[in-house]
């Protein structure tokens, strides 16, 4: 009787919790949405923001791809994207952030009502720092991660259909440096899921894969032509420069090692803190290594891992490996049949794996909260407030001075170049810079009216920046803060300071030097 009344009830019951689960995924994105709107409404774009923008909007197509990106160093779906916005659609400025918050809504969407995580996990990972925050407010190429990421997930499994796999690899490996990296895994893991089904496969198939293989061989070529750096890269120069160097300067350049960036990298995407964040990595590869699928994590991790330690790497790079140990976890995660078939120690281990990922929600749910309350309290650059500042005393109508990469921030509030010292609204990081150092002899010849200097260490600007330019015949007249916020800290200050001419500049004064340092 009662094993009866269970069959029946059952099916009930599962009807039931999957209309409840479909309500709370509705309710849980629309508040999701409600969050990031607010949050991108009081966020102050930076200059990396603006970088992007400028490019696509001062540039054709054509030169993006087959020149700037080479400078750039990353791919130009991004760009492509914003020409289309500007060129096709004309959308301001002030649009940009909504079209990063569209991509996160769309990959949290996908999170929500396709992943095979319980609801109890689901819900609060799309209010984790990177997917609320991180990818979602700042309006850079990374926004698009979470969909294209969740994407391969969904369509891991399915050997059938290479063309979609391929496609979607292609859009990630096309977004980023990190996004080629996670695309080049991901295909060789899928490739490997579709040799062992080899056998089963029709012959009509099995040419669709030889196809799918040629678009991802040559679409890593061609990221390879277009973003080989020359020589007269900004980041190739300086590292020539520093080698030559006296020992002695070299030891007082205090650059991080890769263990320290690496630990960085860790601690960043996990828990915040080295040693809970190494515990939760080692019980996660030991939970893929349970479920025979430690290379779908440990490939895409380390790959990841590697290139932020050795190569490059910035704070908001960490939120690559958070988005690749998500979908890692989608693919290995086990279905609804193999859970009922468990041993004991099985639906431990789960249970075990589940409790790891909502200590995770926990720790980057308060993450998201300090920075988005921070977001409204505090700029996080100053470049739109040096832009109304500049604009409210008519400073556009007189020849101005910028210094260093972040007046790229300022620029993008102006619809042409209002820099006269940089032939390009954007910062262009090929050898010689325009606009990276201060030159005596233009000062004197141009005599700017105004001159905007941006700096990531204001007490340092204060002591030697703004010395060298009141010397010079000005006066400092305003200044723009701004924080690079990250998490519950603060990475970096994103500061502008503007000075205005007073009197004749002389160029008897000392010898040159950038503003910034």
């Amino acid at each position: 009787m009662s094993t009866a009344s269970v069959a029946i009830e059952t099916p009930r019951d599962a009807v039931t919790t999957r209309n409840w689960e479909k309500i709370g995924n509705a309710v849980v994105l629309l508040l999701y949405s409600g969050v990031v709107l607010f949050t991108v409404r009081y966020h102050e774009k930076w200059a990396d923001e603006a970088q992007a923008w400028l490019i696509a909007r001062d540039l054709d197509l054509k030169t993006i791809w087959f020149h700037e990106l080479r400078y750039e160093g990353s791919p130009g779906l991004w760009h492509t994207i914003l020409w289309v916005v500007q060129h096709v659609f004309h959308l301001p400025y002030a649009a940009l952030g909504y079209l990063g918050v569209a991509f996160a809504i769309a990959g949290v969407a996908v999170l929500l009502y396709k992943s095979p995580f319980p609801w109890y996990v689901r819900w609060p990972l799309a209010f984790t720092y990177v997917m609320v925050y991180q990818y979602a407010a700042i309006a850079r190429q990374y926004t698009m991660l979470p969909l294209l990421c969740f994407l391969v997930a969904i369509l891991y499994k399915d050997v059938q259909h290479p063309g979609r796999m391929t496609a979607v690899l292609v859009l990630l490996a096309n977004t980023s440096l990190h996004g080629a990296l996670l695309a080049g895994c991901f295909a060789l893991l899928y490739l490997m899921e579709a040799i062992k089904a080899w056998p089963n496969l029709d012959e009509k198939l099995r040419n669709r894969y030889f196809i799918c293989a040629a678009v991802m061989v040559f679409a890593f070529l061609f990221l390879f032509i277009i973003l080989k750096p020359p020589g007269d890269t900004e980041e190739f120069v300086i590292k020539r420069l520093n080698a030559q160097l006296p020992e002695a300067v070299k030891q007082q350049i205090h650059m991080p090692t890769p263990q320290r960036k690496g630990s960085a990298l860790i601690s960043g995407a996990y828990l915040d803190y080295l040693v809970p964040s190494l515990l939760f990595l080692a019980l996660t590869v030991a939970w893929f290594f349970t479920r025979r699928r430690l290379l779908t994590f440990a490939l895409p991790a380390g790959m990841l891992i590697a290139l932020y330690s050795a190569v490059h790497g910035y704070p908001h790079h960490h939120g690559a490996l958070v988005i690749a140990t998500i979908t890692a976890l989608w693919i290995a995660w086990p279905t609804e049949s193999e859970q009922h078939s468990f041993a004991t120690r099985q639906r431990w281990e789960l249970r075990g794996m589940v409790g790891l990922l909502l200590v995770f929600c926990a720790v980057n749910i308060c993450d998201a909260a300090v920075v988005i309350r921070r977001e409204y309290l505090y700029p996080y650059s100053g470049a739109k407030d040096a832009a109304d500042y500049l604009r409210s005393v008519g400073a556009e109508r007189f020849p101005m001075f910028g210094f260093v990469y972040g007046v790229a921030g300022v620029q993008a509030y102006f619809d042409h170049n209002i820099f006269v010292n940089m032939p390009t609204t954007y910062f262009h990081h090929g050898w010689p810079l325009q606009g990276k150092e201060l030159n005596p002899d233009e000062l004197f010849r141009v005599k700017p009216e105004y001159v905007v200097v941006y700096s990531v260490e204001p007490e340092l600007m204060v002591k030697i920046g703004v010395i060298e330019l009141t010397s010079r015949g000005y006066d400092f007249v305003h200044f723009s803060d701004g924080y690079y916020m990250y998490k519950r800290a603060v990475y970096q200050r994103e500061c502008y300071f503007i000075f205005r001419r007073v009197r004749p500049t002389d160029v008897q004064t000392p010898p040159t030097s950038n503003p910034d340092k």
